[in-house]
């Protein structure tokens, strides 16, 4: 049972930030005869307690010497964080001595010293150095040595940063029973960790720290010893993440045998090593033999019902890590990856349909004539499309002819100058939006009846990059076609109201829409081993619009114009996003709840400083059959009449 107090032996001292969680001034110590101890609370005042008076007395400076907690308590558990922490008062070391103390560092960086010997042989259970510790001597002006061992120490498990010059020092007597280390202990002018002890130095280290070299938990473990410990074990997070040592032996021979092993877990905060590669480079440095592993033999073994086996690299002395069998993304890895691409995608089908939609429903007409009958008009029109976010930006050249006075035909031009699908997704702008119309009016002034026809087509290379996910993931980037086509019918009836100033036109249409992309096969690659082969994806629509467009005249040269409408889904289909080439894949759903009753509307405005010239702006919103998803266009021309 945890006792909740310390017996403090003759002579010790012990500095404390602040009172432990649960205990009292009063029965934090339990003083021998002439201890004296020194007590810091959080506010700064410093206590000394007199065993014979049994009292507390405010004090107004610290000792210089080392703290020593001593007298054979056991079961202590101390955890350190912000403001709540031991300290050594500027001197080099904590010294510590009870038996079997618990240390738990979540923030704080303070080192610590193991007496053992020096004073009666005392033991730690456990250090754990947490995530968020970061120690850099050099940045502290601290102790050079964060852990120095002259005693026993249990376990220490590292998941914090430590920067010194030996991040863990054993001396001749001392004894670490295991070491995990899973965060970095870097060495500034000397090793990572040091050991004097040539019979048993450390029994058991398990290390992940090594890797590319991009950081330093991915950067080589130092070790100094006349062996490697008795049981050394990597730990295998990532291809770019894992355990590697350079042993620095300045015996030149080995005084002990070492096994070497894979990390299969049991240590709190540490998971099981992840294999998801046949070779992991330069896994021992400094070993020019197999006399330095158990038997003098080469390792092996077997880790998750794989073969493994170390293979030292010609006559150097590094040591690479093998394993057998085929290794690729998981299913699981690449399902994440396919679900991400399949948002992504959602975009570029928006902006498409957004494309069409506008093209024939609304502006890209030109139906201002003079004596050839001629009509041209150029603008510029900006797209925005939200949930995926998507824009584009176009030129837009339209031009008409009046076979008669009731017939009129044309065709447009829509260039995109700009595209912005998200960052997986790039449409080329070298094909343009193109399409043609033809409008019949019942009268010349164009009251009464009107029915229009109009089509719009665009044909597109789309690159897609797709994300590595998880552990195993791979990326992925592919080339291919994205083929657009939209054929609408209106029938319209225009009256006049408001004295003749408002033109009302009632309208009716049918549209059918298909955007296609073609399949393909992602390209191979030093980083893409496992390609994925896209089967054809297309979005067909069949769909009702009801509405009015309204004209209104404010001036005799300025008029605004509005429209107000709905479209209907009559028939809408969406294939699945499907790839091959992972075993256990399964369809993305690309649209799996379709918005099917959509509202539109415009708004805008047009001036005409003469008869056959027209300035106008209009901006044109809708839904879009992608549940949640909109968009809203702004469209600027001038058109000029011959």
């Amino acid at each position: 049972m945890k006792r909740n107090f310390f017996r403090i032996a003759k002579t010790s001292i012990i500095i404390l930030t602040s009172i432990l969680p649960g205990l009292s001034l009063a029965n934090i110590i339990s003083a021998a005869d002439g201890t004296t101890v020194y007590l810091r609370e959080n506010f700064g005042v410093e206590y000394q307690f007199n065993d014979t008076t049994g009292t507390w007395t405010v004090i107004s400076s610290f000792p210089t010497t080392l703290i020593n907690i001593g007298g054979g308590t056991s079961g202590i558990d101390i955890n350190f964080s912000s403001g709540s922490h031991l300290v050594a008062n500027n001197s080099e070391y904590f010294i510590v001595g009870s038996n079997d103390i618990n240390f738990t560092y979540n923030t704080s960086t303070i080192p610590i010293y193991n007496g053992g010997n020096f004073i009666a042989g005392y033991r730690i259970g456990s250090i754990v150095i947490g995530n968020d510790v970061v120690y850099d001597s050099s940045v502290n002006n601290s102790a050079s040595k964060f852990i120095e061992n002259n005693g026993i120490i249990d376990n220490i498990t590292n998941l914090g940063t430590i920067i010194a010059d030996y991040g863990i020092l054993n001396w001749a007597d001392g004894e670490i029973q295991t070491i995990t280390n899973y965060g970095s202990i870097t060495s500034i002018n000397a090793e990572s960790i040091k050991t004097y002890n040539t019979t048993m130095p450390i029994v058991t280290l398990n290390n992940a720290q090594g890797g590319d070299n991009s950081s330093p938990s991915r950067t080589a473990l130092t070790f100094w010893g006349s062996s490697l410990p008795s049981n050394y074990n990597i730990i295998i997070t990532s291809g770019q993440h894992y355990g590697q040592m350079q042993l620095i032996n300045p015996y030149g021979t080995p005084t002990s045998e070492s096994t070497f092993g894979i990390y299969s877990g049991g240590v709190a905060g540490v998971p099981a090593s992840f294999i998801t590669q046949n070779r992991y480079a330069a896994v021992l440095s400094g070993i020019d033999s197999a006399s330095y592993f158990s038997g003098g033999n080469v390792p092996s073994g077997i880790y998750n019902g794989r073969n493994w086996y170390l293979s030292q690299v010609g006559l150097s002395d590094i040591w690479d890590l093998y394993f057998d069998g085929t290794f690729g993304p998981t299913a699981a890895d690449t399902q994440s990856s396919l679900n991400a691409l399949a948002s992504k995608l959602r975009g570029a089908f928006s902006g498409q349909t957004m494309a069409t939609n506008f093209a024939n429903m609304n502006t890209y007409d030109c139906n201002l004539f003079d004596a050839k009958g001629l009509c041209v008009s150029v603008g510029g029109q900006q797209t925005y499309v939200d949930s995926p976010s998507a824009n584009m930006t176009s030129a837009v050249v339209v031009a008409g002819y009046k076979v008669s006075p009731t017939l009129r035909i044309g065709g447009f031009l829509n260039q995109n100058v700009n595209s912005n699908t998200g960052s997986n997704v790039d449409i080329s702008n070298k094909s343009p939006l193109m399409g043609l119309f033809a409008v019949w009016n019942q009268n010349e002034d164009r009251l009464g009846y009107q029915l229009k026809i109009a089509n719009a087509y665009q044909d597109k290379d789309v690159t897609t990059t797709r994300d590595a996910y998880g552990d195993t993931g791979e990326a992925g980037k592919g080339k291919t076609n994205l083929n657009t086509q939209s054929y609408v019918g209106e029938l319209s009836y225009a009256f006049l109201a408001n004295q003749d100033k408002t033109l009302v036109r009632p309208y009716a249409a049918v549209r059918y829409t298909r955007i296609k992309q073609d399949g393909y096969t992602e390209d191979t690659s030093a980083s893409v081993t496992t390609p994925l082969t896209y089967a054809a994806l297309s979005d067909r629509s069949t769909a009702a619009l009801v509405g009015v467009k309204l004209n209104h005249k404010l001036t005799d040269k300025v008029n605004l114009t509005g429209s107000l409408g709905v479209e209907q889904d009559l028939n809408h289909d969406v294939d699945n996003l499907t790839a091959s080439g992972v075993s256990g894949l399964t369809s993305e759903a690309f649209n799996n709840n379709i918005n099917r009753t959509r509202p539109v509307a415009s708004i805008g405005a047009y001036y005409m400083p003469v008869k056959n010239q027209r300035i106008a702006a209009d901006v044109y919103y809708q839904e879009l059959p992608f549940q949640s998803t909109a968009a809203t266009t702004a469209y600027v021309n001038y058109m000029i009449g011959f």
